[in-house]
């Protein structure tokens, strides 16, 4: 996997180190998207590679609405690295890897292709993974040829595979909340229907949880508040 993607792109703001909420604190102050968005990111970040079947669903999800997101190159990467990657997970057990576990896996990554070289109408010497599902169908049904598989890729792809992954999972997020910009109160009390009364829906369920206040709290310890 490669791409274009700039170091410098990779380093988030530096922005004053802040300290843990609860989650629950968090849906309060942060739109549910954008929420989603910074789960993803601190999961690719974490390897949390049990996770990538989620992640490459929602970029699946997301591309197919809004395919400018990513170029179509870019796209599959990230989508068969993080399906990919995942099964390389299920299959590097000390054990023999449950088979039954896998297949699934295997199945949505040929779907995956399909469906990939269906857009592109026809074969694609971009898609390097076209070979990848007969290849672990092969070491699955032997111990020695899944050793070596292994072996070589730690030693000589396994980083730069991972770092491929993180720099696309920026871009893909970076792009997706520009898309998605927060709205001031003004611009969301626009939206809001002639009808909708939704005075009592929120601001009074809001008002009365404790969250608000750990947040309001937080906050006001950050010092944030312009007194002038």
């Amino acid at each position: 996997m490669e791409d274009n993607v700039s170091q410098e792109s990779l380093s988030p703001p530096s922005d004053k180190q802040m300290l843990p909420l609860p989650l629950t604190a968090l849906r309060l102050l942060v739109p549910p998207l954008r929420l989603a968005s910074a789960a993803i990111w601190q999961t690719v970040q974490r390897k949390v590679v049990a996770d990538y079947g989620i992640l490459e669903e929602f970029v699946s999800m997301v591309t197919d609405i809004i395919p400018e997101l990513l170029t179509r190159h870019q796209r599959a990467q990230l989508t068969l690295g993080l399906r990919a990657r995942l099964i390389l997970a299920l299959c590097h057990q000390e054990n023999a890897p449950d088979c039954d576990l896998v297949e699934p896996h295997l199945d949505r990554m040929e779907m995956l292709i399909r469906s990939w070289l269906k857009e592109v109408g026809g074969s694609n010497p971009e898609v390097s993974h076209l070979d990848f599902v007969d290849l672990v169908k092969k070491f699955l049904s032997s111990p020695d040829e899944r050793e070596h598989f292994f072996q070589v890729f730690h030693e000589d792809f396994g980083a730069a595979y991972d770092e491929a992954i993180h720099a696309l999972m920026w871009l893909f997020l970076s792009k997706f909340e520009n898309v998605l910009p927060v709205q001031t109160f003004h611009q969301v009390a626009t939206m809001f229907g002639e009808g909708s009364c939704v005075l009592a829906e929120y601001v009074q369920s809001v008002s009365q949880c404790d969250e608000l206040k750990i947040l309001l709290q937080y906050h006001n310890d950050l010092s944030q508040l312009d007194h002038n």
